[in-house]
């Protein structure tokens, strides 16, 4: 519950008790019967007395209520008022990383490009440098002839016979 709730429930209690009271003393002013303006005036000067005290409490009461009113209006337009910059600024900022992630972004692109290339090339220096170091084998085809007719000449001879007997 606000303060200013609690003030106007304080005024209203305390109002009812004096409204009770200045209704009996202006019953009791009714009901009596009055000789003079003098004892009419002493009845009621009690009552129109108890009236001012009331209306200027109730004036005062309502200069407080609208003190404490103003004074928590301003409270929270300045709450609103530094709610609102700490969101712009955070809107700002949030905008900047942004801005400064894409960069990013698109550097760390072209970077995985470079990444690749060199990857290949130094993968392909790699390799020629391994073959020239170990260098395989070389094979090398000779071919003795008389070698050669030795170990053909038994199906060649086969050959010959078989196309004579035909």
């Amino acid at each position: 519950m606000s303060k200013i709730e609690t003030l106007r429930q304080s005024a209203a209690v305390s109002n009812e008790t004096r409204l009770e009271r200045l209704a009996s003393q202006i019953e009791a002013v009714r009901q009596a019967k009055h000789q003079s303006a003098e004892d009419l005036a002493v009845t009621l000067e009690p009552l129109a007395q108890a009236l001012a005290a009331l209306t200027d409490e109730t004036r005062q009461t309502l200069i407080e209520i609208d003190r404490k009113s103003r004074e928590q209006a301003d409270t929270f337009t300045r709450q609103l008022t530094e709610s609102v910059k700490g969101y712009k600024e955070a809107a700002a900022e949030a905008n900047k990383a942004a801005e400064s992630l894409d960069r990013a972004g698109q550097r760390m692109e072209w970077r995985h490009y470079a990444l690749a290339v060199m990857t290949g090339l130094f993968t392909a220096a790699l390799v020629s440098a391994f073959w020239l170091w170990l260098k395989p084998p070389v094979i090398q085809n000779s071919l003795d002839a008389e070698a050669v007719a030795e170990y053909l000449k038994p199906a060649v001879i086969e050959a010959l016979k078989r196309s004579k007997n035909k």
